[in-house]
């Protein structure tokens, strides 16, 4: 195998081993957190625990195998052996990424002073389709018309 391969496999194993750590902590935190009025929650197959226990239990035999693939040389294995182990390193960031947050919104819903702010609604329609400033009845450009505005709301507030 070749030694830029194997240097790629050992700091994919590291950042996958923290990744795997933080992952399955990540999910009991979610998992513990209260939904509502719930006093316990129903612990399934599906539960952030669980589930993230089962996704950590199966890339770990696929990793090895993305490892195993690269020991025979021949293109197609090495090929394959790259892309599986690549993929799987970045399932493992984008899972990250998902589950802090996802840990952050759950964690300003709780805290009641910050409000929930996610993607959706920043794809909200009324945020996408919001009507502009600009007022067809009069003909100038939208600076002019803030000047014209912050003028206007100045002697307003001196009167």
């Amino acid at each position: 195998m070749n030694e830029l391969l194997l240097f790629g496999v050992v700091i994919g194993g590291i950042f996958s081993a923290i990744g795997s750590a933080i992952l399955v902590h990540m999910g009991e935190l979610i998992d513990r957190f209260p939904q509502g009025d719930e006093e316990e929650r129903e612990r399934s197959v599906w539960s952030p625990r669980e589930f993230t226990r089962y996704a950590v239990l199966l890339y770990w035999p696929l990793y090895i195998v993305g490892a195993a693939m690269l020991i025979p040389g021949t293109r197609i294995l090495t090929v394959g052996g790259i892309a599986l182990i690549a993929g799987l390193v970045l399932f493992m960031l984008t899972a990250l990424i998902f589950s802090v947050a996802t840990y952050n919104l759950m964690q300003s819903g709780r805290d009641g002073k910050s409000p929930r702010r996610g993607l959706g609604s920043v794809l909200a329609a009324g945020n996408l389709f919001r009507i502009s400033p600009y007022r067809p009845g009069k003909h100038g450009s939208r600076k002019q018309e803030r000047k014209s505005g912050t003028d206007q709301d100045l002697q307003r507030d001196r009167e």
